[in-house]
């Protein structure tokens, strides 16, 4: 009555005749199991990648022990929020083929002197004249070494800490961003809180006050650039609210959310 053939490896079933919803029950007990990439690739074509987003994370001066931290908070943004994230310490990445790959860069605590070679500097100069957007986390404006195109990126170079971390009120000054929509007017949260030796030449978008600019967006050379100086400790990562800013300045940076940040 019923005459099926298989393949070991792609489980095929033949019918001859009669087979009715035997076939049916087969098929599915062959395909429909498994390892379940199958719906694995059903997922990512229902959410397709949105951007591509390379972490960089060298360091020739201090090493914020929240680096693993803010590398595991980013990955899990992309995978909720369908980017795709790499990550790399090594500077040789910083070529046009390989950064054409990517729509924002995220120096995240970067410090000292990370990209040493005018070659190097130069490819990630095209990339942010080509469109790119660079995302800084908190010691990203404590990257030196006589690059001042770097620094006008990032819109400010660090000055100086306050001692330790405390708590202290955030003032959220725009709250129309990506990087600030889910934030109260006034966010009280713990972190190192920076000074820089000038205020930036960019939109302020939060603030421990008139003086003291936390984070900021502004255009530079034909790119987009999103900085907060927040996110110095482990625990930072773990707020919601922090990856919240996190996200939206990703977002902005990358193209993917509006960038007003004119004045």
């Amino acid at each position: 009555m019923l005459s099926v053939k298989t393949k070991s490896v792609r489980c095929k079933a033949k019918q001859t005749a009669r087979l009715g919803p035997i076939l049916l029950l087969t098929a599915a007990a062959c395909g429909g199991g498994g390892d379940g990439a199958a719906a694995g690739r059903e997922a990512a074509a229902a959410k397709p990648e949105r951007f591509r987003a390379l972490v960089f994370t060298k360091t020739t001066g201090f090493r914020h022990d929240s680096i693993p931290q803010g590398v595991a908070a980013i990955r899990e943004l992309g995978r909720r929020h369908a980017f795709s994230v790499d990550t790399t310490e090594n500077a040789a990445r910083f070529d046009r083929r390989r950064l054409a790959r990517y729509d924002v860069v995220i120096f995240l605590q970067t410090t000292g002197t990370p990209i040493r070679r005018s070659k190097q500097r130069r490819a990630f100069e095209q990339f942010i004249r080509a469109g790119g957007g660079f995302v800084g986390v908190h010691a990203a404006s404590d990257t030196r070494g006589r690059w001042p195109w770097y620094e006008r990126l990032v819109g400010a170079r660090f000055k100086r800490h306050d001692p330790g971390t405390s708590e202290r009120p955030v003032e959220v000054v725009d709250r129309r961003t990506r990087a600030t929509r889910k934030l109260p007017a006034t966010w009280t949260r713990t972190d190192e809180w920076y000074e820089f030796r000038s205020r930036p030449r960019a939109h302020v978008l939060a603030q421990l006050d008139e003086s003291r600019p936390l984070a900021w967006c502004h255009r530079y050379d034909g790119g987009r650039s999103v900085y907060t100086a927040m996110g110095h400790t482990q625990s930072s990562y773990a707020e919601p609210l922090f990856a919240a800013h996190l996200l939206g300045a990703i977002e902005m940076a990358a193209g993917r959310g509006s960038f007003n940040c004119e004045g």
